[in-house]
């Protein structure tokens, strides 16, 4: 394979598998969305029943947590998601460009300079 038979192939190889991650992020980022809305919607229900400002506050405080401990998690998730995503590509371009290492040429003798 020419070289440049070689990087076409690279490029491809790195257009399927940046893909198929940026598949795997938006499943991943519509679940997320999902369950944040799933999780307003359960706070929502439970609106009515707030009778005074101390069960209120309470109620948000709940939210609050709740909402940032989810955040969290989500936001561990993708960075793994991504970091692995980064290895494949490292991985893949290591692979193609250790095919192509040149051997070690012989080394010529230096011309010896007149003085």
């Amino acid at each position: 394979m020419n070289p440049f038979e070689k990087q076409v192939q690279l490029g491809r190889d790195l257009m399927e598998l940046n893909s198929e991650w940026m598949r795997k992020i938006s499943e991943f980022d519509t679940s997320n969305f999902q369950k944040y809305v799933e999780l307003n919607q359960e706070f929502a229900q439970k609106l009515p029943e707030v009778r005074d400002i101390q069960s209120f506050v309470e109620l948000q405080r709940e939210y609050g947590e709740t909402l940032w401990n989810s955040t969290q998690e989500v936001m561990q998730s993708r960075g793994d998601m991504v970091r692995e995503a980064f290895e494949a590509n490292s991985e893949t371009i290591r692979e193609a460009f250790a095919a192509e290492e040149p051997k070690p040429a012989e080394k010529k003798p230096a011309a010896k300079k007149a003085a």
